[in-house]
Order: C-alpha cells, then structure tokens, then sequence
C-alpha cells in the first residue's frame, strides 16, 4: 500500500508542477484578422468611389487594428523575466491602414457632398491616432478640417496634390 501512496504522491506532484510551468492563461482574444485579409480591404478601400462601400471597409479596418493582437510567447510565467521580448513585425501596420483608410472615407464622403460626415470622420483620425507613428495621417486631418471651414477651399480636399 506504501508504494500506491508513493506513486499516488508523486502524481500529485507531477500535474502540479506542470500547471506551474503553463503558458500563460488562455483567455478568448477576438480573432485577429490576417495582414493579407487587412491589406486587400485597404485596396479595396483606396479603390472604391462608393461612400458607403468606403465607410464600411473604414469601419473594417478600424475593427481589424483595434483586435489586431501580438500572440502571446509560450513561455512559462515563471520563466518571463528571462526572456527578452523581441519586436513584432509584420508587413503591414493595421492601424495605418485604418486612418489612412478614414482619410480616404472622409475624402469620399465629400465628393459625394456629405459634408458634415466627412468633417466627423477628419475629427475621428485626430482623436484616434495620438501616437507619433500616425502623425502624417492627424496632420492631414487636421488640414483638412482647416480648410472644411474656410469656403470654396474643398477643392484642395476633393484633388489632393499629394497621396496619402
């Protein structure tokens, strides 16, 4: 009976262990949408002339890059502080994708004479891309809007010089 308690101990000792060195809890991330998925609504987006073709794929986009998430390492909790976190590439940044995409809805939504919308979606970029890396696409919006309130001016905005 001695070596039914021995085995049964160590047992024990051995599923607790393993639950020590578990990847971290798995919890139910929204599924991540794959960067060749992101870049052909991007093109889709950049190609359409429809408004509400352009604000859906805007709205897609925006959704994509707010659940776009960096999977986790498998390594064990207790093994983290030993691990240097190396960056994430990928060939595309989602969030990029959203504002310029914004851009172009906001463009679009104009040509279409819809004024008021495109001024709202210009305000979206600037509160939604506080970061360094978006500062070219608040910079625009924020010319845009500029010029949104000084009349006869859209033009500029309708037929940009520059791509975005």
């Amino acid at each position: 009976m001695h070596m039914k308690s021995a085995a049964l101990i160590f047992l024990s000792l051995l599923l607790a262990g393993c639950q020590l060195f578990e990847p971290a809890a798995r919890t139910s991330a929204p599924r991540s949408v794959s960067v060749m998925s992101m870049w052909e609504l991007y093109r889709h987006c950049q190609s359409s002339g429809d408004v509400e073709t352009v604000l859906s794929t805007a709205k897609q986009l925006q959704q994509s890059a707010d659940t776009h998430v960096v999977p986790a390492p498998d390594v064990p909790k207790s093994l983290d502080r030993f691990v240097t976190r190396q960056p994430v590439r990928t060939t595309v940044d989602p969030k990029a994708l959203a504002a310029s995409c914004t851009l172009q809805a906001a463009r679009t939504s104009l040509i279409a004479g819809r004024e008021q919308e495109a001024e709202q979606l210009l305000h979206a970029v600037v509160l939604s891309y506080p970061e360094s890396d978006y500062t070219f696409y608040v910079a625009q919006a924020k010319v845009w809007i500029e010029e949104l309130r000084r009349p006869g001016t859209l033009d500029s905005v309708i037929h940009p010089i520059a791509n975005y």
